[in-house]
């Protein structure tokens, strides 16, 4: 019986500025019976969107991790990991990266959701999957407009 838990397991990790994504990240645990842990920085993006993507580039040329203000979960027990995000610049916020870098995917199914009207999340979840190929990368959601039918179907 504890096979069978473990091999339906599934946690959705989220990084919401605006409320969007984390709309998005409830509705998804909701409907797959998924827990649910928020990605929290030390330093909270709470700026304008022009600082916002100021920084997120910044972050990006430099390839900087973010402090957490959080305990790292621990993802043993889960067999799925959902990651969501707002697209950053054409990239995940790296304060996402920095937990990812903390968490073991080894054999992990994993897949990411993205609140973004312009960049696709195929094309991040590509990134993800160079970046840590360690993990069993399935088809990405595009959060924005979802359908519960969506949502169920997807992964």
């Amino acid at each position: 019986m504890w096979k069978e838990i473990l091999i339906m397991a599934t946690l959705v990790i989220y990084f919401s500025q605006t409320g969007t994504t984390k709309a998005a990240a409830e509705k998804i645990s909701e409907l797959k019976k998924a827990d649910l842990v928020e990605i929290k920085p030390k330093r909270p993006y709470e700026m304008s969107y022009g600082k916002t993507v100021l920084t997120s580039m910044k972050e990006i040329l430099t390839k900087a991790r973010p402090e957490l203000a959080m305990e790292i979960p621990d993802v043993q027990k889960y067999a799925r990991l959902l990651s969501g995000f707002p697209v950053w610049c054409g990239a995940a916020p790296n304060v996402v990266l920095t937990l990812l870098d903390a968490l073991d995917l080894n054999g992990k199914h994993a897949a990411v959701f993205t609140t973004s009207g312009a960049t696709k999340p195929a094309k991040l979840a590509v990134k993800l999957k160079k970046m840590y190929p360690e993990a069993r990368w399935h088809k990405p959601l595009n959060a924005n407009g979802m359908t519960e039918e969506e949502i169920r179907n997807w992964m």
